[in-house]
């Protein structure tokens, strides 16, 4: 059994803001020299831990774990590895975890998964998690040692796992109720933190924090963002996540792709960095999808602050 990670909870309450950010495995039948060569210049680039997505919408992307793994054997950080439980049943979604726990990750991020990209009228496998909280409510219960139940056959004593439980948000999802709503079952179920879907509007972040605090969703958010080179490419985020770009945020980009350039982009990110920071945000997560230069550069900038205890980021306690 190889050596456990470090909890992202343990490094969220002993630092004063984290720097953390999020890689994408490669295509299969890509070099694996890419990645590992991105691995260690962002781990040499004042990340405190990182995060490796699971393939979206269908995509032919493997390697999430041994990559985790690798993060955390290898370069010597924490990692998350995002756990999507869309069409597995429980029994497989037991067997993949024990996989994880085997090889000492601890750093869960539990999500339902998206539907394949091009796929008309997709529905969840019969008898999988439609929601992700169910998810969640699984991995807590292998931590408390209870295993799914086959017949005929007991277990004395079984070994608990110790998953850090984490889950995603969506700060600006289009309605209000669900916006909440979902993430508290999550908290309820057991989540420990939480990354935000990507981000640009420190006020919807602030309006978030809030909200959670009324639900008494007491737990860090990481707002998760990704540096844009210019308004064309921020266009075309918001068009396809449905996620807002504030005027002053566009103002700072160039117009257009080809006009893109290191210094706007970092000025935008560096900006928004410290509007979050004014909300209560713990750290910044950063998606670094083919952009690592820009994404090193803004890592270096934001050096973190010696480790000590905070109390930011767990939201607003109203009354």
């Amino acid at each position: 059994m190889r050596t456990p990670d470090r909890k992202i909870t343990d490094i969220l309450n002993e630092s004063s803001f984290t720097l953390s950010a999020e890689i994408v495995p490669p295509r299969n039948g890509s070099s694996f020299n890419e990645i590992n060569d991105q691995i260690d210049r962002l781990t040499s680039s004042g990340t405190q831990f990182l995060a490796v997505t699971k393939g979206a919408g269908g995509s032919l992307r493997g390697g999430s774990l041994p990559i985790a793994q690798m993060i955390k054997d290898n370069f010597g950080k924490p990692c998350i590895a995002h756990f999507t439980s869309r069409d597995l049943l429980p029994e497989e979604v037991e067997n993949q975890l024990i996989d994880h726990h085997l090889f000492g990750i601890r750093n869960i991020l539990a999500l339902r998964g998206d539907p394949p990209q091009g796929v008309e009228g997709w529905t969840p496998r019969e008898g999988s998690y439609p929601y992700a909280y169910q998810l969640v409510e699984q991995i807590k219960a292998l931590n408390e040692g209870r295993y799914l139940e086959r017949k005929g056959f007991a277990i004395n004593d079984p070994e608990k796992t110790d998953f850090c439980v984490g889950v995603a948000c969506y700060p600006d999802h289009t309605v209000a109720e669900e916006r909440i709503r979902f993430f508290k079952q999550k908290v309820d179920a057991g989540a420990e933190f939480a990354i935000s879907q990507m981000i640009f509007d420190a006020d919807s972040y602030g309006r978030f924090l809030d909200d959670c605090a009324k639900a008494r969703c007491y737990i860090p958010v990481l707002p998760g963002t990704r540096l844009l080179k210019s308004r064309a490419q921020a266009a075309r985020m918001a068009s396809r996540f449905g996620i807002p770009i504030p005027e002053w945020y566009n103002k700072i980009l160039p117009e257009t792709d080809k006009e893109a350039n290191p210094t706007a982009s970092l000025e935008a990110f560096l900006t928004l960095t410290e509007r979050l920071k004014s909300k209560g945000a713990p750290g910044m997560h950063v998606f670094v999808l083919s952009d690592t230069d820009l994404a090193q550069q803004a890592l270096r900038f934001l050096t973190p602050v010696e480790a000590k205890p905070r109390q930011i980021g767990y939201g607003r306690f109203i009354g």
